[in-house]
């Protein structure tokens, strides 16, 4: 299925193919999208989704879901998904989630470390 981009650059429109749709939660203030709007994901790439956001053009957004939010610390915004035909966008989620949830406990084992170490020069 073919949806329009509005290509900021040359102020064209263009058809591009989406690979599906995607939901968003949240209440971001540095990103173009509308809480509980549903958005088409033309892409992936980098581990991130490209998705048509309310400028009409595509922008690269992290692919947190949105069933983590509150769960997870970091998390305050994600995307429910609607539409995956293909399953790229789930494999692309459970990727990223496994990612983040390993960066966090490297970041937490890190903390924990250097106050550990500060107790003990403090003494």
């Amino acid at each position: 299925m073919l949806v329009e981009r509005l290509n900021l650059e040359t102020n064209h429109v263009e058809m591009l193919e989406y690979m599906g749709i995607v939901q968003f939660k949240g209440d971001d203030t540095q990103v173009d999208l509308t809480d509980g709007k549903n958005y088409y994901v033309v892409g992936i790439h980098n581990n991130l989704l490209k998705i048509i956001d309310d400028t009409q053009d595509y922008y690269y957004y992290l692919p947190f879901d949105a069933h983590d939010i509150s769960k997870k610390e970091g998390i305050f915004s994600g995307f429910y998904i609607i539409e995956d035909p293909t399953g790229k966008i789930n494999a692309l989620f459970t990727s990223y989630k496994i990612e983040f949830d390993n960066k966090q406990k490297k970041n937490s084992k890190k903390l924990m470390h250097r106050i550990i170490q500060w107790k003990l020069n403090k003494k």
